[in-house]
């Protein structure tokens, strides 16, 4: 499954229902009704979440948003997605995201552009082994869990559950997509 087609999306378009409802299906979510989401307002982004699926939509408004209790929900029409997390049970209190997905990784000299499918059970080291070394690595020891990042070439973050740079079985927690930087 292609995500990257996704951005730019308006909440509830055709394609952004199409996932959900093969998420609901691969999930064994009782009826296959799509849950309804967890929506969070805040003046510069709105997090549509779905816990029971694993996943949560990133929309930013074209305008600044009010924060004010009273606010009604903001107009789909002036949000756009631009960025995905996927989770992986107990992150976040999500359930583990139930699909797989597609990564797309063009070498700078290379016109190929390959497509590597990934899931929320791969390892740290399946991760590095598929998409190659990140171009940034933080986290681990007392500054938290591990997190490696391919923002400018792919467009792709991933943080793991644990602290052990030398694990390399840490479970992932959250895959981030997103435009990459280029």
């Amino acid at each position: 499954m292609n995500l990257y087609a996704l951005l730019g999306h308006k909440p509830g378009s055709i394609n952004i229902v199409s996932l959900l409802s093969e998420a609901t299906k691969k999930a064994n979510i009782t009826g296959c009704i799509v849950p309804e989401p967890d929506v969070k307002i805040y003046k510069d982004a709105v997090y549509y979440s779905y816990l029971p699926l694993g996943i949560s939509f990133n929309f930013e408004p074209s305008t600044p948003l009010s924060t004010a209790r009273n606010s009604p929900k903001p107009d789909p029409s002036l949000l756009s997605l631009v960025a995905i997390h996927l989770y992986s049970h107990p992150t976040d209190k999500f359930a583990t995201f139930p699909l797989s997905f597609t990564v797309s990784i063009q070498p700078s000299q290379e016109s190929t552009v390959t497509m590597v499918e990934l899931d929320m059970t791969k390892k740290a080291h399946e991760v590095v082994s598929l998409l190659g070394e990140p171009e940034k690595k933080e986290g681990g020891g007392r500054a938290g869990n591990c997190w490696i990042g391919y923002q400018s070439s792919l467009g792709v973050s991933c943080d793991f559950r644990g602290a052990d740079w030398e694990n390399r079985n840490m479970a992932l927690g959250c895959v981030t997509i997103s435009t990459p930087e280029k």
